[in-house]
């Protein structure tokens, strides 16, 4: 399968490795999360270009060129970095891309905000991206863009590169047609997304409301189930859920040194037989951060006989800070959590142990696996994978997810508890059944997600795309349509 996935391209907003300056010069750090670690290792297994915007503080130290070969003790691929001034990062990024569409996309439209300097940047900095591409991708590529950061590229590349052929990813929610129409630049945006060859959505949910919104928006026409015409040409729009690596996870949890590890954290955060509960998010009010902590007061309020006897573990990881919504929300979880240990607290146990910093993957991991109980809360979420990668951690078959019922994952891994995030009593019924949940049944629930995962991993993602793209490429070639 894999000798078959080449030449590719992959593009994203976020690098999968930074070069960060130290006391002592600088450090390559893998980036934890998100989409870069869903692509990082398919990349590794295939080999071929990555573009995204150097962001590392030492990345041109690193690589004068703007190229490195990653990852850096056994090179796999060539990471190609976007210089982006600090100019270009407000705009593009903080501005439009995060402060638009982001929470427009999360269904947050108070919060939304399309200022036309911004969008001035996020123009630049995608015709940018598109120009890395156009020069640096090989003769017949497969490119794979992704994300709502680089909406125009595909159309872009189409325009300046008419032999590759192009994919999309869009892993956050697409917000439906109601919600969508309130973005000034909608037109622009769909075009520049109905560039690509194929586009690739979380759910079922997402691809319908993208159809429509191209229909009603620009025109655009179903054309049976999973394509739509649009411009003379036929565009494969289908769901491809996210995922993980769940062997590569496995193996890594089991590796001798994270696996003492694991026993260290446990031996620190749950001695005795005590139960561990973990959550890893970044700090965005889409992850539902402030409702989990009401859920965890409210537990501890109905279950003092838990006082002492569980602690919550809770990775947050500052992020978008320039943003002042994101320092306000950072500063009240932090306080909010510091009033609940304040409350609950007894003797050296408090109920809340908080990560202010982002962790290196394999901790994150490692920390992960340690736990009897994973808490996903987001209030809205394209698939959330650490929710996924909670499952694959659990070599020992054991171990309770509990994940929103308004995360994609809730729709793959439906062995699961469910919970309502803005439900803080049920919230806390839901941890109180994990807690009592029988050994049987807690491993009967884990091996049917983990065999899931295993059947369905980040390989076969990517192969599930790149055949669709190949078969919208020979349908555009059938129909004798040009690139461009």
């Amino acid at each position: 399968m894999v000798q078959d996935l080449r030449p590719l391209v992959v593009v994203t907003n976020r690098e999968p490795y930074e070069d960060v300056l130290t006391a002592t010069g600088w450090q390559t750090i893998q980036r934890a999360g998100g989409v870069t670690a869903a692509l990082d290792p398919v990349m590794q297994a295939t080999g071929g270009e990555w573009i995204a915007w150097g962001s590392g503080s030492a990345d041109r130290l690193a690589a004068p060129d703007g190229v490195r070969r990653v990852p850096p003790t056994r090179p796999r691929y060539r990471l190609h970095r976007v210089d982006l001034s600090a100019r270009e990062v407000a705009g593009y990024y903080a501005g439009y891309a995060n402060q638009g569409l982001w929470p427009l996309s999360h269904l947050l439209v108070e919060r939304a905000r399309f200022r036309q300097a911004d969008w001035e940047q996020y123009r630049r900095v995608n015709r940018r991206f598109a120009e890395t591409v156009a020069e640096r991708a090989p003769v017949g590529a497969r490119v794979f863009t992704h994300d709502y950061h680089l909406t125009l590229v595909p159309e872009l590349v189409r325009r300046l590169r008419p032999d590759v052929a192009l994919a999309h990813f869009w892993h956050i929610p697409w917000a439906p047609w109601r919600v969508f129409r309130l973005c000034p630049q909608r037109d622009i945006i769909l075009r520049g997304l109905l560039g690509a060859d194929v586009l690739g959505f979380q759910t079922p949910a997402d691809r319908e409301a993208f159809v429509t919104a191209a229909e009603q928006a620009v025109g655009a026409v179903a054309d049976g189930e999973g394509w739509v015409r649009w411009e003379g040409r036929r565009i494969r729009v289908g769901v491809f859920p996210v995922t993980v690596d769940a062997r590569a996870i496995a193996a890594e949890v089991s590796d001798p040194r994270l696996a003492a590890w694991i026993r260290g954290v446990r031996r620190r955060l749950a001695p005795g037989g005590r139960r561990l509960v973990v959550s890893v998010d970044r700090a965005d009010y889409t992850k539902g951060i402030l409702a989990r902590l009401a859920g965890v007061e409210a537990f501890f309020a109905h279950h003092p006989e838990h006082r002492g006897q569980v602690t919550f573990v809770q990775v947050v990881v500052p992020t978008r800070l320039d943003v002042p919504e994101y320092r306000e929300l950072f500063d009240r979880i932090l306080a909010e959590s510091d009033r609940i240990n304040a409350r609950f607290a007894s003797g050296r146990w408090q109920p809340l142990v908080t990560v202010r910093r982002a962790v290196d993957r394999r901790r994150v991991l490692g920390l992960l696996a340690a736990a009897d109980i994973g808490l996903v809360t987001s209030l809205y979420d394209g698939m959330n994978l650490v929710a996924k990668e909670f499952v694959a951690s659990h070599v020992d078959e054991d171990g309770v997810l509990l994940v929103s019922q308004s995360a994609g994952a809730a729709d793959e891994l439906d062995e699961a508890l469910r919970v309502n995030p803005l439900d803080p009593d049920g919230m806390a019924l839901a941890i109180g059944a994990a807690l009592a949940m029988p050994a049987a049944e807690r491993r009967r629930r884990m091996r049917r997600m983990r065999a899931y995962l295993m059947r369905y991993g980040s390989i076969e993602w990517l192969h599930a795309i790149l055949e669709a793209l190949d078969e919208a490429v020979l349908a555009r070639d059938a129909l004798g349509v040009p690139a461009r």
